[in-house]
């Protein structure tokens, strides 16, 4: 057992049985948190958990779904409000063989109580981190395609939440292929050209990050004909897995992620970066973060970047603040007002609990009350906490 380490937070609940212990993504709608399941530490459990957290200080869980043989349901948004998606992802291997990819479409307008409503059907193994524009109107999928290798984006108009439609097919000029493509494992290797996801647009701009192949800019002012804007790979020398890419407010720069490996942790590879998008067509990194080493790379687990809250406002009391998870190095608050010095604000590493390997901090979320719902994928659960910077 450890004690937490907390700085400018606050804990106020815990429900350890979020994603039976294992957690990947949290999404949090009308007082309802869902959480899917990465179904590590000795093969636990695939699919996802719904948790009431309208008082917040006593989360508990009220329903589960449990994936069927050979997928896992790690990925999932709420769509609209009353609908939520979920990835029907292939498990690596043999273990995947003849699974169906695509996603789950569930009714949650009753929050508490989902329905399955529907599946929508993709090739190959199936989406991975997928990303929602509600006010868009459109989800951005990564996915094998017929003539890409890897996984690249797929726009679906989800006007219609129970009828999704593909509006188009985009990846990097590298990926394409005159061929049926090269197939994405779930678990690809460092250098493996591969969208990660999600992709996310501010006004006309999409900024998209390509596992083992760096970040994008790419102009989506017309969603059906996206046109590449500018590029930036810094793998090598730097080790692959770009995970996110995020713009900062209204400013031109985003925070972009690498991250951590389980098998291998990076002593200088896999931190957060801050890029320069002043000319798009030439990105250009201008600073990097890190918690402190010395304290935590050693500790068992994976030490690295990972999940941010994909929303760094512009004005409020969040304004310039990106909330970002550092699996065994916990929750970070970095305030990225300078974009040239970083600087951490607060962290929250829970306490190890008895018979608990290491704090393996996943995913983080948010809701309209400005909580943080912080996901362990090694039997920790899930966390709601405050920041009180």
């Amino acid at each position: 057992m450890r004690a937490e380490e907390s700085k400018n937070f606050r804990l106020l609940g815990h429900d350890p049985s979020a994603a039976w212990g294992g957690g990947s993504l949290v999404e949090v709608c009308r007082g309802y948190a869902y959480v899917g399941a990465v179904g590590q530490n000795g093969g636990r459990t695939h699919g996802f958990t719904v948790h009431d957290v309208r008082d917040p200080t006593r989360p508990r869980k009220v329903w589960e779904f449990k994936a069927p043989t050979g997928i896992q349901m790690h990925k999932l948004r709420v769509v609209g409000g009353d609908f939520l998606y979920v990835n029907s992802e292939s498990l690596s291997g043999g273990a995947g063989k003849g699974a169906r990819g695509g996603f789950y479409i569930f009714d949650i307008s009753k929050p508490g109580e989902p329905k399955l409503a529907s599946f929508f059907d993709m090739p190959g193994s199936g989406p991975h981190r997928f990303g929602v524009d509600n006010k868009l109107k459109l989800a951005f999928m990564p996915n094998d395609a017929p003539g890409w290798n890897r996984r690249v984006i797929w726009t679906l108009d989800i006007a219609d939440p129970l009828k999704p439609d593909v509006i188009s097919i985009f990846g990097l000029p590298g990926q394409k292929t005159d061929g049926a493509g090269v197939g994405n494992d779930p678990t690809p290797a460092e250098d493996s050209c591969t969208l990660h996801g999600p992709p996310i647009v501010r006004g006309n701009r999409m900024y998209a990050a390509f596992w083992g192949g760096g970040m994008a800019v790419i102009d989506c002012t017309d969603q059906r004909a996206l046109k590449l804007v500018g590029h930036i790979n810094w793998t090598p020398p730097f080790v692959g897995s770009t995970h996110t890419a995020c713009p900062i407010g209204d400013r031109p720069y985003l925070v972009v992620t690498d991250e951590a490996r389980a098998k291998q942790n990076y002593w200088d590879s896999q931190f957060m970066w801050i890029i320069d998008i002043r000319n798009e067509g030439n990105p250009i990194p201008v600073s990097t973060w890190f918690p402190e080493r010395e304290k935590y790379f050693h500790r068992e687990g994976r030490f690295g970047a990972h999940n941010i809250v994909e929303n760094i406002p512009s004005d409020g009391r969040w304004k310039d603040l990106v909330f970002i998870t550092y699996f065994n190095a916990g929750l970070r608050a970095v305030d990225v007002s300078d974009v040239l010095r970083p600087r951490e604000k607060g962290f929250y590493v829970p306490a190890r609990a008895d018979g608990q390997r290491e704090i393996q901090s996943n995913d983080v979320g948010a809701d309209e009350h400005g909580r943080l719902y912080l996901i362990d994928r090694w039997d920790g659960g899930m966390h709601i906490v405050e920041y009180t910077g």
